[in-house]
């Protein structure tokens, strides 16, 4: 990201997720499409986006880390199969869209692990936090205090450190 891009994109993540947090959802009209136009296009393009992430962070150089240490995985793989064991009846018609997102979702975040980078590996952690919370809000009903707020704030640091 250019630096006024960055500028930009902090200013308008900052102003969502206080927003969020704070319950002025009709503020929000104005900062969330902005922040991300794939927010509120649904699952499919999240799952484009996880798709682009991955090539992009395939290409970037330094990857090998998960190679060299395969157990560095355990703790994604560990939070992926909790999350869908807990939302597997619960998702109902929605469960094959599910496991196939949370699967791309957890491909990322073990490419952002595997790049070598600490700064993207904590984006691709940060992004299964953030829609780790989406499910057991959406699916789950467990709704933590500023919940929405604390997605805002996980989503957008892992895409400002995924881009970064």
């Amino acid at each position: 990201m250019t630096r006024r891009a960055t500028v930009v994109f902090v200013a308008l993540a900052a102003a969502d997720t206080l927003l969020a947090a704070t319950g002025h959802d009709r503020q929000r009209w104005v900062t969330k499409p902005l922040l991300m136009p794939v927010l509120t296009a649904g699952l499919a393009c999240f799952l484009a986006g996880h798709v682009a992430w991955i090539m992009a962070l395939r290409q970037r150089p330094g990857g090998g880390r998960l190679r060299a240490r395969p157990a560095l995985a355990a703790p994604h793989v560990a939070v992926f199969g909790a999350m869908n064991a807990y939302l597997w009846r619960r998702t109902g018609q929605d469960r094959i869209p599910v496991i196939v997102y949370s699967t791309a979702l957890l491909a990322m975040s073990l490419t952002a692990l595997d790049s070598g980078s600490t700064r993207t590996a904590a984006g691709g952690a940060l992004f299964l936090a953030s829609d780790m919370l989406l499910a057991l809000g959406k699916f789950g009903d467990v709704h933590l205090p500023a919940h929405e707020g604390l997605v805002m704030a996980t989503y957008a640091s892992a895409q400002a450190l995924l881009a970064g």
